[in-house]
């Protein structure tokens, strides 16, 4: 059988998109991270993958709470932002756009000074920032989310690498931060802007307990009869509120699906199944397991990403991969799927489990369907994710693992690290 010959069923798909939203929350180390555990533990073995087990790791827990956000005295509804030092910071508020290079030379330019100031930024990723914000001895940072409909989302300020044991460099952060909502944004640069005598005073507070947990990755195979692995995952955790049934639940029942669709496809390497823990929070599972299995990831052909793969509304699609063969690899199989990429973007990233693996040496890819308007926030529900889009994404993902694993020719031979 051929990668373009595999075929996932939306049905199947929907069916465990529905168990997973029946979860509900899986914050890493919540009751629902555990159900989940569970879960893909039993089903797993009714895949009828082999060597499944469970391989915990240590990690830096968070635990969110109190947060408040002053703007000249006027309180803003914020959330915290995780991993980012507790108490209190206040002063005049300086605005860096979206925090790029450009914005930091205009700042440059007119010789303005952050040290000590409260910074706000709109990001997507605000952990990308940690180094910037601390060589600047900002005093904190608020960022502003662009989630619809006033939500507030949740998002951690810093991210990867993961320290992977104690001291725990580089958590939290050197300054306290909170994420605002998009109208708390508008009103806060509309005083930014508006002049007068008065600056801007912003002050704010976050507290957040940090401890040290014990998470596990899920683990199986599809057993191959050729040298070599090909290790196709999917992070279970979510982030702190709602089902977050697009990140990443549609990434687990595309796993799943994947999973039982390629028992069927032929054998030729070995196929990792992995079901990582702690995601949201640092990446912690993607990079306990490349830490674990170190000496293994020589014989890794390439790893595929299955992380926020599709919903219900019109995204572009999108292939991120540092192999510059994986990637063109990657956009053929897609052709051969009748889905074309919008963007095949070769670039290393750190937002996601492919980073530990890139780091490694060890050609990795995502393919999805980003611009997700309801990423990491409680409006993240079932409703809003097609089974069908899921499917339909998921099956490149899918195929290029199956031809990964059968055709050894496929990527260029790979220089072993020392």
């Amino acid at each position: 059988m051929n990668g373009a010959a595999v075929r996932l069923d939306p049905a199947e798909i929907g069916r465990t998109l529905d168990e997973l939203a029946a979860i509900g929350n899986r914050f890493a180390g919540s009751t629902g991270e555990a159900a989940a555990r569970d879960y893909l533990l039993d089903r797993f073995r009714t895949l009828g993958l082999v060597d499944v087990r469970l391989e915990p790791f240590a990690y830096l827990a968070y635990e969110p709470r109190a947060a408040s956000c002053a703007l000249n005295g006027a309180e803003l509804e914020c959330h915290p932002l995780q991993y980012t030092a507790t108490g209190e910071a206040a002063g005049e508020a300086i605005y860096l756009g979206d925090a790029g290079e450009a914005d930091f030379e205009r700042l440059d330019a007119g010789g303005v000074d952050l040290a000590g100031k409260v910074v706000v930024v709109h990001s997507m990723f605000p952990f990308d920032l940690v180094g910037v914000l601390e060589e600047r001895a900002v005093a904190g940072l608020v960022h502003i989310c662009e989630t619809p409909g006033g939500i507030v989302g949740n998002f951690t300020g810093a991210l990867y690498p993961p320290p992977l044991e104690p001291p725990w460099a580089g958590r939290p952060t050197a300054y306290p931060g909170v994420t605002i909502s998009h109208p708390g944004g508008r009103v806060l640069l509309s005083e930014l802007s508006s002049g007068g005598a008065r600056a801007a005073e912003i002050r704010i507070v976050h507290e957040g307990a940090l401890r040290e947990g014990i998470a596990h990755n899920v683990v199986g195979a599809i057993a191959g009869s050729e040298p070599g692995q090909v290790i196709l995952s999917a992070h279970y955790d979510s982030q702190a509120e709602g089902p977050c049934v697009y990140d990443n639940g549609s990434g687990l029942a595309s796993l799943l699906e994947s999973a039982r669709a390629l028992q069927s496809s032929g054998r030729g390497r070995t196929v990792v199944v992995l079901a990582s823990a702690a995601e949201e929070i640092g990446v912690w599972g993607a990079s306990a397991y490349v830490h674990a299995h170190a000496r293994e990831m020589d014989d890794v052909a390439a790893m595929v990403n299955l992380d926020g793969i599709a919903s219900a509304y019109p995204s572009q699609r999108e292939i991120w991969s540092a192999d510059a063969a994986l990637l063109e690899l990657a956009v053929a199989t897609g052709h051969a799927q009748g889905w074309k990429p919008d963007r095949a973007m070769n670039v290393r990233s750190t937002f996601s489990d492919h980073a530990p693996f890139t780091d490694a040496g060890v050609p990795a890819c995502l393919i999805w369907r980003p611009d997700y308007p309801y990423y990491h926030s409680r409006g993240d529900v079932r409703e809003l994710v097609d089974a069908h889009a899921v499917a339909q994404t998921a099956n490149v993902s899918a195929a290029l693992a199956h031809r990964l694993a059968t055709d050894p020719s496929a990527l260029p031979p790979r220089v072993s690290t020392p």
